[in-house]
């Protein structure tokens, strides 16, 4: 048993940084299980009884010339929804690339696609704002220019505002898959849109609320988007920030497990450190922005009250995991410094038994989550769960503590966080975008 103050506070860091990833790992899989059973069969796309509802697609784009004309073809051909029946507008944030001459030859071939220019770079939910003006449709699909939707996906989307209680249904997000799997680090995202954020999206639906929707692919409620204010401009992840105010007024948000988009995701681990950070920037921003007002009413924004509490928990444990690495390391030079060979190997004994365990946990994450997405097909990429595990969650924890301080200075200053930086795109686009001899 401890006996100073200092060995009880090892002796909690050592249980906290042991006890949260297992015990919440445990918890989505208990709660995404509940949700699968009771609620995913019964939310299953339904064929529409009323008609098509007219739906516009924002395409946002900035610097995108690697994926921006397949995309488009492929929205424009691809989708089984009467043709006119939905808008295409691609909002062209200031690009400095080929995109906007890549427009220009679209709109000769499709002369019902529309362009927006924006001329100086403000971000995606600026975009957005701008675009709902010139938007046709009661329905609004943000589709980002790297992502193509199953061509069931319109009608299916629009099945969960046609059925018994969708009036309230604010927005409906999507189940994301990567389309390129071409190098270690995208394979191992498989593992990770599988097990993870497929898993957590469940987990959440079984208490009713998301912590963000897809800014890839979801489908909006035109009314609902104008009456949380738009889009926030100011944040650094639009689809977190309107997920929070949708949900806190009164607006129902719902994953759909069954519709499947396929995106671009980073190749090697510098793109994904960058786009790791921007999520973790734009998580703390929200929480700091919109969480204090929430937990003044518990009761009233009583959904959302699991959202923050985990997303709090997991920025403090990021902090506590590097912590205690550095402590570790440190033991571990000071033991064998002074030949305590005993104390060393116990030391990695015990990290041995905590990996372990949390691999197991993961495993049947990744398990569950393939048999709940495709019957288990996807279980090929469990050879990669490893590279995942031991690396990726260290990833995701250093781009919180690293994006923690300049996140809090940027609302305590009120800076804009929303600007577009240019996407590095995977090696199979350019590939394919020289395939075709660079040409609109």
């Amino acid at each position: 048993m401890p006996t100073t103050w200092s060995e009880w506070f090892v002796q909690l860091l050592v249980f906290t940084i042991v006890a949260y990833p297992i015990v919440g790992g445990l918890a989505f899989i208990v709660s995404s299980f509940y949700y699968h059973v009771f609620s995913e069969a019964r939310d299953l796309p339904r064929y529409l009884e009323h008609g098509e509802p007219f739906v516009t697609i924002f395409v946002p784009a900035h610097n995108e010339e690697a994926s921006i004309e397949s995309t488009i073809r492929y929205l424009e051909t691809m989708l089984n929804y009467p043709s006119d029946r939905y808008e295409i507008i691609v909002i062209d944030d200031a690009s400095t690339d080929r995109t906007g001459a890549i427009l220009d030859g679209l709109q000769q071939e499709y002369p019902s696609l529309r362009v927006i220019t924006i001329v100086k770079n403000r971000g995606k939910a600026h975009g957005f704002n701008v675009a709902l003006a010139y938007a046709r449709g009661d329905f609004i699909l943000s589709n980002d220019a790297d992502t193509k939707p199953n061509p069931d996906a319109l009608w299916q989307y629009m099945s969960y505002f046609e059925r018994e209680g969708g009036q309230n249904v604010g927005a409906v997000t999507g189940n994301m898959l990567a389309a390129n799997r071409t190098t270690l680090t995208a394979q191992a995202q498989q593992n990770e849109l599988n097990s993870i954020i497929g898993l957590i999206k469940r987990s959440q639906m079984s208490y009713g609320a998301l912590f963000a929707f897809s800014g890839a692919n979801t489908m909006y409620r035109r009314q609902a988007v104008l009456d949380v204010g738009g889009w926030h401009a100011e944040q650094p992840t639009e689809d977190i920030a309107i997920a929070w105010d949708m949900q806190t007024a009164g607006w129902r948000a719902l994953f759909a497990p069954h519709i499947r988009f396929f995106l671009d995701v980073p190749e090697q681990l510098r793109a994904l450190v960058r786009q790791r950070r921007r999520w973790s920037s734009g998580g703390i921003y929200v929480l700091a922005t919109k969480g204090p007002k929430l937990v003044r009413h518990p009761i009233r924004n009583f959904r959302m009250m699991p959202v923050i509490a985990d997303y709090s928990v997991s920025i403090v444990w990021s902090f506590l995991y590097w912590i205690s690495m550095a402590l570790f390391v440190l033991s571990q030079l000071y033991f064998a410094g002074t030949q305590n060979w005993e104390r060393f190997f116990h030391n990695w004994y015990m990290v041995g038994i905590f990996v372990a365990i949390q691999m197991g946990v993961g495993l049947v994450q990744l398990t569950a989550a393939s048999y709940y997405n495709d019957g288990g097909k996807t279980l090929k990429y469990i050879v990669f769960a490893p590279w995942y595990m031991l690396v990726y969650w260290m990833v995701n924890t250093f781009t919180v503590v690293a994006e923690l301080i300049p996140t809090l200075r940027k609302v305590w200053s009120r800076r804009d966080g929303g600007a577009w930086v240019s996407p590095e795109r995977s090696d199979s686009l350019r590939e394919a975008r020289q395939r075709h001899g660079g040409a609109a």
